[in-house]
């Protein structure tokens, strides 16, 4: 099982394969560090067959219109050696859907895990919507957290595009958990932003944190119940989950002041719960992320793969090319 890398596309091709040059460079190495850099990858009985995991699968960019028409080229880059900067082999931008794959060929046979064919899946966005750039993004990630026993293994690049395509990413990362790994790799000067292949060996690539905001079933019942009610005191909450279809098997032996701590407490210190007249009312960074969720669930219940996304939808069409 490969991974599928999720990426921001501005006009910098080297914010695609430069990464992809840099996982390259340490798959085939693969000594002791390198092994490590890619253990959370892959399946259990990979590792332990000590087979090579974190290969790429595909590469699923999400750009503007402008991108993908042409109508903007391409920042001039540099076909710098791997692991280098240089200034020289300037190279003329053109059109990203022409240039892009051919600087694929490069790179990504040394990370393909011995496929001869990669897919890239072309997303177009709104760069200036951040609303309907997460939507995308999301149909996107559920459509490969849907599939198989454990769903593909996702990661997304922070590195191109622009602040509402990397913040639609990050909240993402953060709503869904399945994304597996955030990463950003740097530029130390101009000269590095114009390098089509990595950098440095050292201080390239930066691994960020993901942090899952994970709702219970007890948490999406509470907040489900003051959506409705408005307002509830503690023993109110606890008489109505304790009863509750989808958490009477946990609310058992709870009490009501364990049910305080151990669920209202994280709740009110996140924001999604507030109190007033000692009742509990919805918070305000619930009515800033319920928005997001609920697009989250339904691109969840849809069930669609990415290739039906690409059958169904005209924001997304997928090209396959020859490693």
């Amino acid at each position: 099982m490969g991974v599928y890398h999720l990426m921001g596309l501005g006009r910098s091709p080297g914010a695609v394969t430069g990464p992809l040059s840099y996982l390259g460079y340490r798959y085939q190495h693969w000594n002791a560090n390198d092994q490590n850099f890619f253990s959370r990858s892959g399946e259990t009985s990979q590792r332990k067959s000590d087979k090579k995991v974190g290969d790429v699968q595909s590469l699923v960019l999400f750009t503007t219109p402008e991108i993908l028409t042409g109508e903007l080229n391409s920042y001039d880059f540099v076909d710098n050696p791997p692991g280098r900067v240089t200034k020289h082999q300037l190279q003329i931008g053109g059109e990203m859907k022409t240039i892009l794959p051919c600087l694929l060929k490069a790179v990504w046979p040394e990370v393909s895990g011995g496929r001869n064919k990669g897919s890239i899946f072309w997303c177009e966005i709104d760069r200036r919507n951040i609303l309907t750039t997460y939507e995308r993004i999301v149909q996107v990630v559920a459509s490969l957290a849907g599939v198989g026993r454990q769903g593909k293994e996702v990661w997304a690049n922070l590195t191109g595009g622009n602040n509402v395509t990397n913040f639609a990413l990050e909240l993402a990362a953060t709503l869904s958990g399945d994304i597996a790994r955030l990463y950003y790799v740097q530029a130390e000067n101009s000269d590095s932003e114009k390098c089509v292949h990595f950098t440095a060996r050292e201080g390239y690539w930066v691994d960020l944190p993901v942090m899952p905001l994970k709702l219970s079933s007890i948490n999406i019942a509470v907040l489900d119940l003051l959506g409705t009610e408005n307002s509830l005191s503690l023993e109110e909450l606890h008489n109505r989950l304790s009863g509750h279809e989808n958490c009477w098997n946990q609310m058992q032996g709870v009490s009501s002041e364990d049910f305080r701590k151990v669920y209202l407490k994280p709740m009110w210190k996140q924001g999604l719960l507030a109190e007033s007249e000692k009742k509990y009312v919805i918070g305000p960074q619930w009515h800033l992320i319920k928005p997001y969720e609920k697009i989250l669930q339904t691109s969840r219940n849809t069930g669609r793969t990415i290739e039906e996304l690409t059958q169904q939808e005209n924001w997304i069409e997928r090209e396959q090319i020859d490693l």
